[in-house]
């Protein structure tokens, strides 16, 4: 993947992260229940740290970094792991009651 493919792609994933926590708070058609809200702030947190690694980790970066690179590259995956997995448990719970205008 070229590295403009891959910085398009951290775009979208940091843009999406920042999109689902906006939605599930203030939607006004689906009032989403307060463990949902807490759940999508923390995978926002998340999902940013995940694309601030990403962009950090690129080959671009790689030959100044001050710390230890396979530990980040483990945080990485941590973060991104946490998000999907909020993001996938508030979708499939559907924690949600919806209204009818």
């Amino acid at each position: 993947m070229s590295s403009y493919h891959h910085q398009l792609s951290l775009l979208a994933v940091t843009s999406l992260s920042v999109a689902f926590p906006v939605f599930v708070c203030f939607s006004r058609k689906r009032p989403f229940a307060t463990w949902a809200k807490i759940a999508s702030i923390i995978a926002y947190i998340a999902g940013l740290g995940w694309g601030f690694l990403s962009w950090r980790l690129t080959d671009v970066f790689i030959s100044d970094l001050n710390y230890d690179y396979f530990g980040a590259y483990n945080l990485k995956g941590l973060f991104g792991g946490i998000c999907i997995g909020l993001v996938f448990s508030i979708i499939i719970a559907r924690p949600y009651v919806r209204r009818v205008a």
